[in-house]
């Protein structure tokens, strides 16, 4: 997957939606939160989308509530949180027009248990409304941009794959047609971009690159990668190698200790360099304050 370097914000500049997954614990959600900053900074409309049943930004900024319908918040871009169950109720409620009706079919135990194990469906429900402004289905969505923070990898690919799956086994009607548009949505990469958060760390890193792999021979797509939370050297190098050499129960072997870190961040981000086409750095960012960590991070994506 050799290619020639490109910097990482051009997965999402002038795109329509943005994914972004990694492996869990790698920071994707910060990355998120960081790229929709960038590009309320940048004077579009945003909607940052988490995928899933809890909020994780409802705490990062201490919002009362985060649901399906969308909320504002004092970056600037609004927020909304989405599942399986929300979006299949909105898109039914649209076409149906009746609530009772929509009750009396969706809500009783018995088709529930048949949604939730129904292979596919919570994640084409998903899909459909996150590319339904791009495909104008549904109720309006007035953005500019989507920034989806989306599932960690495994459950990424197969929230991508799932309209090719659903055409494979119903052909014709409103769900064959509706998978058939949001598989033309997500492999148009003028309309989407996708950005894959990772740790300098060797089980991260891997997974990153296979993911990568995948999105690239199984969706059909090209993706970027954000090597986040990257160590700095804290004195210079001459500094360090002194140090190395002092008492080796003390500093000495503290610096030795330092020093293979920061080798293996080396070579674990020109292994990256090596095999994927779009890489950004975002150093370790030493606050826990929500507005320093997502400001931070966007302003080192954009001096990438």
């Amino acid at each position: 997957m050799q290619a020639t370097k490109q910097a990482a914000a051009t997965a999402w500049k002038g795109r329509k939606i943005v994914f972004v997954s990694g492996k869990g614990g790698v920071g994707k959600s910060l990355v998120a939160a960081a790229i929709a900053q960038e590009e309320t900074r940048a004077g579009r409309k945003v909607l940052l989308a988490e995928i899933g049943d809890t909020s994780y930004y409802k705490d990062f900024w201490n919002l009362p509530h985060v649901g399906h319908d969308p909320v504002a918040t004092k970056a600037g871009f609004d927020i909304a949180l989405w599942n399986g169950e929300s979006c299949l109720r909105e898109y039914v409620l649209f076409y149906l027009r009746l609530q009772r009706l929509y009750s009396l079919f969706f809500e009783n135990k018995v088709m529930k248990s048949l949604i939730n194990v129904a292979p596919g469906l919570n994640e084409i429900a998903i899909l459909g409304k996150i590319t339904s402004g791009v495909r104008k289905v549904g109720p309006p969505m007035h953005y500019d941009l989507i920034v989806v923070d989306c599932y960690a990898t495994g459950h990424a690919l197969a929230l991508l794959q799932a309209p090719k799956g659903m055409m494979e086994a119903i052909k014709f009607g409103p769900m064959g047609h509706h998978s058939r548009e949001m598989e033309a949505v997500i492999e148009n990469q003028s309309i989407c971009g996708y950005v894959v958060a990772t740790l300098l760390e060797e089980m991260p890193v891997v997974e990153t690159l296979e993911f990568c792999e995948k999105l690239k021979t199984q969706v059909g797509v090209d993706s970027s990668v954000i090597a986040n939370k990257i160590l700095s050297l804290p004195v210079e190098e001459a500094q360090l190698n002194q140090l190395k050499t002092q008492d080796p129960r003390g500093l000495g072997e503290f610096a030795k200790y330092l020093d293979a870190i920061f080798d293996r961040q080396r070579e674990l981000f020109a292994l990256l360099e090596k095999s994927v086409s779009r890489l950004a750095r975002v150093p370790f960012i030493f606050s826990a304050d929500p507005e320093v960590l997502v400001k931070k991070t966007g302003e080192a994506l954009r001096e990438t």
